[in-house]
C-alpha cells in the first residue's frame, strides 16, 4: 500500500535494517526449563462450532503453573495456572485450584513467572504466498538490494547461473532512488532472460522486454478491466498494476506446481508456530488446487495449525471455480468463504476524491458485475472478504453487502472488508449496522504512512485505519500482518503497530486510534476468532475451548511498545493442547 516517492539514503538504509529482522526466516528453538509433551466433507452451509462440554469428574492431563494467564475472555481476567483436559481448556484460576484437577500422572510445566496468552490468530496471511518467496520468486531485498544499479548487479548474478530463456520471477521491497522500475531499468542486464520484478506489496510489479514479448504484450495492448499496462508516450515501460494486468504477463511464466505449493506451506508453519501464530486465515487462495493442497496436507497430519480458506474470484468467470471446492470444515482447516480485491494498492486505491497515484477513479470489477456476484456468494451461506484500500472501494462494498442481505436477509453473514486503509466517515455505523467485520494490518502505518501522506494528502489523514473509532462504535475488528506483503510476518508487531500508529519517520498518524495492549491483544486473538465464527471454540483461555496458547519469555504487557515489536519468538505455543514449538 505504499505511495511513489523518495527517502532520503539515511532514511532509507534505516528502514532496511529495521524490515530486515522482520524477512530472516531463521527459526531456532527456544530453550527453557519447562517440561514438554510431544509435539469430511460437507454441504455447502455454517457448521458452527461451540465450545465442548467437558464430562463432570474430567481431570487434566496438562497444568501450566506459577505465571500469568491473559485469559481474555469477557472480563479481561487474569490467573496463575490453566489446566487442560486432552484438546481442550478445563480451567484457569490459582496454580493451587488448578493443580488440584490434574490426574495423577498429568504433566505439570512451571511458568516460573512468565505469562500464558491465548495463541495469536492472523486474520490476513497469505501462507503459502510466504513459502513460495524463498522458492518460486527470487528475493531482491536489503541489503543486497537498496537501489537500482544494486538490483542490477543481483540480477546480472542470478542470470550468470541460468540457460537463455529460464525465467527470473523476482520480488523488491524498497527502491532508495527509483520507487518502480521500468524495463529501462532491466534489459541492459537481462537481454536473454524473461525477467518480472513484483514489488513485495503483490499489485505491481515490472517485466522486462523479453518477458513481454513471449508473453504478446506489445504497444498496441490494451490495459485489462481493472488493471493498467502503463505506457508513457504510446510505448511500453514494462510496469503492471493490479493482478488483472499482471495476469497478462504472468500467463507466460512457468506455473507454481502443486509440489512447490504444499512444500511451501509446510516450510512456513514452523516460522509462524515459532512466534506464537496458532491460527491463519488465507484470503487469497487462486486456485482450487491450492485450497486441496491445505486440506490435504491437514488430513495427513503435516500441517497442524489451524487454517481457514477463501477462495479469491479475480475474474466474473471465476464464479464457475465454486463448486469444484470441497466445503471441508473440521477443527483444522476450514474453507470459510471467497475473497474479491476492489482496488489495488496506493496508487491504484478507489477513492471518491483524487490521489496523486497513478489511478483513482478505477475499481478491479465492473461495478454492477461485482454486485450480483457478490449476491450470488452471499446466497451460499458463507463468508465473503473483500480488498479495499480507498474509501470509495470501502462504500461501493458496503452496499453491495447490503443489497445481498436485503435481497435474501441472512442471521449473521459476518462479511468482511480487509485493509479498510481510507474509510468515510459514514461508513462506521454502516459496518456496525450490517455487521461487517474489519480485518486491518496497523503495520502498514509504520511501512506506508509517510507515502500516503503525499498519497492521499494531509487532510485525510484522519480516516487511516479508525480502529478505535470502529472498537466504540461496536464494529467488530481484528489485526493482522498480510504478510509477505509486509515483512512482518510475526504478530508482536502487529500488536505494536495497532499501539503506536507512527510511520516509519516517526509521524503519528490519527494518534487518538491507537489501542491500548489489551485492545490489541483482543484485536488478535478473540477478535480473530469472531471473524470466521469461532469465537466460541478459539480466541481465549476458557473452560471448554481449544487448548490453542502461547508462553511468552517476558510479559508482554509489560514491553514498551519497542521491546513489543522486535519479539519475533515465543518460549512454547500449544495446539490443542500438544506442545508444536518450544523444548
Amino acid at each position: 500500500m505504499t505511495n511513489q516517492h523518495h527517502l532520503s539514503r539515511k532514511d532509507f538504509l534505516k528502514l532496511v535494517g529495521t524490515c530486515l529482522g522482520g524477512t530472516v526466516l531463521a527459526c531456532r528453538k527456544s530453550k527453557t526449563s519447562a517440561t514438554s509433551t510431544e509435539a469430511s466433507a460437507a454441504p455447502m452451509s455454517i457448521v458452527t462450532q461451540s465450545a465442548g462440554a467437558i464430562p463432570e469428574g474430567t481431570l487434566a492431563n496438562l497444568v501450566l503453573a506459577n505465571g500469568t494467564i491473559l485469559t481474555v475472555d469477557a472480563l479481561n481476567s487474569v490467573a496463575q495456572a490453566v489446566a487442560i483436559a486432552g484438546d481442550k481448556i478445563l480451567g484457569t484460576g490459582t496454580s493451587e485450584e488448578m493443580l488440584a484437577l490434574a490426574a495423577p500422572d498429568a504433566q505439570v510445566v512451571d511458568l516460573a513467572g512468565r505469562t500464558v496468552t491465548p495463541g495469536l490468530i492472523d486474520p490476513h496471511l497469505h501462507f503459502r504466498g510466504y513459502g513460495l518467496m524463498t522458492s518460486y520468486y527470487t528475493g531482491f531485498n536489503p541489503p543486497d538490494v537498496i537501489d537500482i544499479p544494486s538490483m542490477q548487479l543481483k540480477l546480472m548474478d542470478v542470470i550468470k547461473g541460468l540457460p537463455p530463456g529460464e525465467w527470473v520471477n523476482g520480488y523488491y521491497f524498497a527502491l532508495g532512488d527509483k520507487p518502480i522500475p521500468t524495463k529501462e531499468d532491466l534489459d541492459p542486464v537481462s537481454p536473454d532472460n524473461p525477467v518480472f520484478m513484483m514489488h513485495i506489496g503483490g499489485h505491481w510489479g515490472t517485466a522486462n522486454s523479453v518477458a513481454m514479448k513471449l508473453a504478446g504484450v506489445k504497444a498496441n495492448t490494451r490495459s485489462p478491466e481493472g488493471g493498467i499496462i502503463e505506457k508513457r508516450d504510446g510505448e511500453l515501460t514494462g510496469v503492471f498494476y493490479n493482478h488483472r494486468a499482471m495476469d497478462v504477463l504472468r500467463k507466460a511464466a512457468p506455473p507454481i506446481t502443486d509440489a512447490l505449493v504444499r512444500q511451501s506451506i509446510i516450510d512456513t508453519q514452523t516460522l509462524m508456530a515459532s512466534c506464537g501464530v496458532t491460527c491463519f486465515h488465507d484470503n487469497n487462495i487462486r486456485d482450487v488446487e491450492s485450497i486441496r493442497a491445505y486440506q490435504e496436507l491437514t488430513q495427513s497430519g503435516d500441517l497442524f495449525l489451524r487454517n481457514n480458506l477463501y477462495l479469491t474470484l479475480e475474474y466474473p468467470s471465476d464464479i464457475n471455480k465454486i463448486d469444484q471446492v470441497d466445503v471441508i470444515r473440521n477443527d483444522v482447516t476450514r474453507f470459510e468463504g471467497y475473497k474479491f480485491l476492489i482496488d489495488g494498492q496506493g496508487p491504484t486505491a478507489f477513492t471518491h476524491e483524487p490521489h496523486t497515484g497513478h489511478e483513482w477513479q478505477m475499481p478491479t470489477w465492473e461495478e454492477q458485475s461485482f454486485k450480483d456476484t457478490v449476491r450470488s456468494l452471499h446466497d451460499t451461506g458463507l463468508q465473503i472478504c473483500v480488498h479495499c484500500i480507498g474509501d470509495a472501494a470501502t462504500d461501493l462494498v458496503l452496499d453491495a453487502y447490503e443489497g445481498a442481505m436485503n435481497a435474501n436477509p441472512r442471521f449473521d453473514p459476518r462479511h468482511r472488508i480487509e485493509h479498510a486503509v481510507m474509510t468515510s466517515e459514514w461508513s462506521t455505523q454502516k459496518m456496525k449496522d450490517l455487521g461487517v467485520v474489519v480485518s486491518t494490518q496497523p503495520a502498514f502505518i509504520y511501512l506506508f504512512g509517510d507515502g500516503w501522506q503525499g498519497l492521499f494528502g494531509e487532510h485525510r489523514m484522519h480516516r487511516i485505519m479508525v480502529t478505535k473509532e470502529w472498537m466504540e462504535a461496536g464494529v467488530h475488528m481484528t489485526i493482522g500482518s498480510d504478510a509477505p506483503s509486509t515483512p512482518f510476518y510475526f504478530p508482536q508487531a502487529t500488536l505494536a503497530g495497532a499501539m503506536t500508529r507512527h510511520t516509519f519517520k516517526q509521524t503519528p498518524v490519527g494518534p487518538d486510534q491507537a489501542l491500548t495492549f489489551t485492545e490489541a491483544l483482543r484485536a488478535h486473538t478473540i477478535e480473530g476468532a469472531y471473524s470466521s465464527h469461532q469465537e466460541h471454540v478459539l480466541g481465549s483461555l476458557e473452560t471448554g475451548k481449544f487448548a490453542d496458547l502461547v508462553v511468552w519469555p517476558r510479559d508482554p504487557s509489560q514491553l514498551t511498545v519497542q521491546e513489543l515489536g522486535l519479539t519475533k519468538t515465543v518460549d512454547l505455543t500449544y495446539i490443542g493442547g500438544k506442545l508444536v514449538y518450544g523444548a
